[in-house]
């Protein structure tokens, strides 16, 4: 599939997180990431600035997070990921919106969301920014959701080999093969970034909030990072991105 005809339409645009104690992880995020959260359906809903943008519900499966991507038309995308030796694994009306739960040749999870949404300049504290794969093979995972989706890859930058995945020339997540310091037993995964106006404070906050750091603020190519578990155990991880006057 090429570029201009990937059923793909933006970056990451919802984040489910599955855990077993849903109400105290949600006050955690709530106090790091200054999110509103309501009930919806059994569900907590997250909000930042204003717009819905991340679900957390108990643990049926696989606990963690669960990232989402836009695509235009829901139905063509899964046609997709079955032609490029993906899986379907669930597809459902979440309420907001149709969505369906795949996975990679590497049988590594990522959900898609239609119908697609508008996506800020710039991402707003507390909001998705950023999706990074982790994977074991870079080769494989490159060439299905280049066949599937239409996604390119930049090449490899810095000491540890990050890409990034773009479509129509703009980045809008990363891969990453699997660092040395991550443990042998962990899967390979699509991690979540959450951006933050002050990465210190932030990741002071989670820490005081019951987090476990994995990963101090470290620089890399799109920002400086800090890597977490959250107080049930999920991997997350928080985002300063460069200021707009640094940018440009």
């Amino acid at each position: 599939m090429t570029d201009d005809a990937s059923p793909t339409a933006g970056g990451p645009s919802w984040a489910s997180l599955a855990s077993a104690d849903p109400r105290t992880v949600a006050s955690f995020y709530r106090a790091v990431l200054g999110w509103a959260v309501t009930e919806t359906d059994g569900r907590l809903i997250a909000s930042a600035a204003g717009t819905p943008v991340a679900d957390i519900a108990v643990a049926d499966e696989i606990p963690g997070w669960l990232i989402h991507f836009d695509v235009d038309d829901l139905g063509t995308a899964l046609t997709a990921v079955s032609d490029a030796a993906g899986a379907v694994l669930t597809s459902a009306d979440g309420g907001w919106a149709e969505t369906a739960v795949v996975s990679d040749p590497n049988g590594t999870r990522v959900a898609l969301r239609a119908p697609a949404t508008q996506h800020s300049k710039r991402p707003a504290h507390g909001t998705l920014a950023w999706g990074e794969l982790i994977t074991d093979d870079v080769d494989t995972s490159a060439a299905f959701y280049r066949e599937a989706f239409g996604w390119g890859l930049t090449e490899p930058r810095g000491p540890l080999g990050r890409r990034e995945w773009q479509t129509h020339g703009r980045s809008f997540s990363g891969l990453l093969p699997r660092p040395p310091a991550m443990p042998a037993e962990t899967s390979a995964y699509w991690d979540v970034y959450f951006a933050v106006d002050d990465i210190e404070a932030a990741a002071t906050g989670a820490t005081e909030h019951g987090g476990i750091r994995l990963m101090p603020p470290t620089p890399i190519e799109i920002g400086t990072i800090a890597v977490f578990l959250d107080p049930a155990g999920a991997v997350f991880t928080l985002v300063q991105l460069p200021t707009e006057e640094a940018v440009a």
